[in-house]
């Protein structure tokens, strides 16, 4: 028994590993290689509720290190800019997405799974590939950080409607209000704790031992995705408002440096149990909305993009890269996708893990080559000043002529 428990779990980590160093290889994200990965070994007889465990521990760590990469006093202080762009990019993608969801049939629920999963770019794929292409410094990257940040925000109250609302057994307006009142109340709790309660959670976390602190750690994330759920939320919700809280501490970095190794394996296992819950025979029926979808969805952030970045100042060239950057859609659509599985909207599920293929794909590529397309749409002209080709004010000053 043990000894087949081994034999599977091993060969499984092990094809995670060469699926995913093949795409690397191939310069691609590894999210769609592990996936597929799931796909290919569904005929075999794989351990579901292992996985179904993994799995769960596997998205609880990845919302977890979503919520430490923000700063509730930032986002505060750039609010207004967040919300500007951030509303732009959901103006022009989500209605698309909804009315996509009504096409497939899904009826309203599925409606609203289409929409947020078209909607919501990976900021998993995003944030890798920039470090990865030393594009930190580019004059979009921040912008592309900003809209994230408002994506990602959007999408965990989204999250807290639908589980605690709309996907509920008997759904209606009072039991949407009810809902959306759990879930503000919920994130106003702990927001508040991390604005106000910064000595104490100090205080708590500050343990000199390092297996001390990750097992404390562990336990408040589980906790507080523990919570969640008992509040009718996600667990996903919980994570994220964990590594929320844990932002706002002194401990931050030690959190990033002790869960990176343990979010990169489990995170992988969720991505495989995702491809795992796929039935690839779904897919005959829907493909042709896939790819009218995934079409869309890459011509409306890049229209977002360029709409976005102009309002900000950005060259086009710039612009033009900024919506490049957004075309990938990775963790929270999956989560999207299993959601419509699990309320018996199949087809749209089977869509969405598609689109999902296609376009974290197709954005890899494009955020690869976004400085060559964008020079090829837009070619230099010829005496331009810095400042005219994407760099920052301070930088353009040393392109001025010397004063005489």
């Amino acid at each position: 028994m043990h000894g087949e428990f081994l034999l599977g779990a091993g060969a499984v980590l092990a094809a995670l590993a060469l699926a995913g160093l093949l795409f690397d290889r191939l310069r691609q994200s590894v999210i769609p290689a592990f996936i597929l990965l799931g796909m290919a070994i569904r005929p075999l007889d794989v351990d579901a509720h292992l996985v179904e465990v993994l799995a769960t521990l596997g998205v609880v760590l990845l919302l977890f290190f979503m919520g430490l990469e923000f700063s509730v006093g930032a986002l505060l202080r750039d609010r207004r800019r967040i919300v500007r762009n951030g509303g732009i990019d959901l103006l022009v993608s989500f209605p698309v997405g909804f009315a996509g969801g009504l096409w497939i049939g899904g009826g309203w629920t599925g409606a609203l799974l289409m929409g947020g999963a078209f909607y919501v770019s990976s900021s998993a794929i995003i944030a890798k590939s920039t470090i990865e292409m030393r594009r930190s410094a580019n004059p979009e990257t921040e912008v592309a950080l900003g809209v994230l940040v408002f994506e990602d925000l959007f999408m965990a109250l989204f999250l807290a409607l639908l589980s605690g609302a709309v996907l509920s057994d008997e759904p209606s307006a009072q039991a949407a209000l009810w809902g959306m009142g759990k879930a503000v109340a919920f994130f106003a709790a702990v927001v508040g704790l991390a604005l106000y309660g910064r000595r104490l959670l100090d205080r708590l976390f500050d343990l000199d031992n390092d297996d001390l602190f990750l097992l404390f750690t562990g336990g408040v994330v589980l906790l507080l995705s523990w919570g969640a759920l008992a509040a009718g939320l996600s667990e996903a919700i919980g994570a994220f408002l964990a590594g929320l809280l844990l932002a706002e501490t002194e401990h931050k970095e030690r959190a990033e440096r002790l869960f990176g190794p343990l979010q990169g394996l489990f995170a992988a296992v969720f991505f495989l149990g995702f491809g795992l819950s796929l039935d690839p025979a779904s897919f005959a029926g829907v493909w042709p909305y896939a790819l009218v979808l995934a079409v869309a969805g890459t011509a409306l952030k890049i229209a977002a993009g360029m709409w976005i970045g102009r309002r900000d100042g950005l060259p086009k060239r710039n612009a033009l890269a900024l919506g490049l950057t957004l075309v990938p859609r990775g963790e929270f659509s999956i989560l999207l996708a299993g959601i419509a599985v699990t309320a018996n909207r199949e087809a749209v599920g089977a869509t969405i893990a598609l689109l999902v293929l296609a376009l974290s794909l197709v954005g890899t590529v494009g955020l690869r080559f976004a400085p060559e397309i964008a020079r090829w749409v837009y070619p230099r002209k010829p005496g331009r000043s810095l400042e005219e080709r994407g760099f920052s004010p301070g930088l353009a000053a040393f392109d001025e002529p010397p004063a005489k």
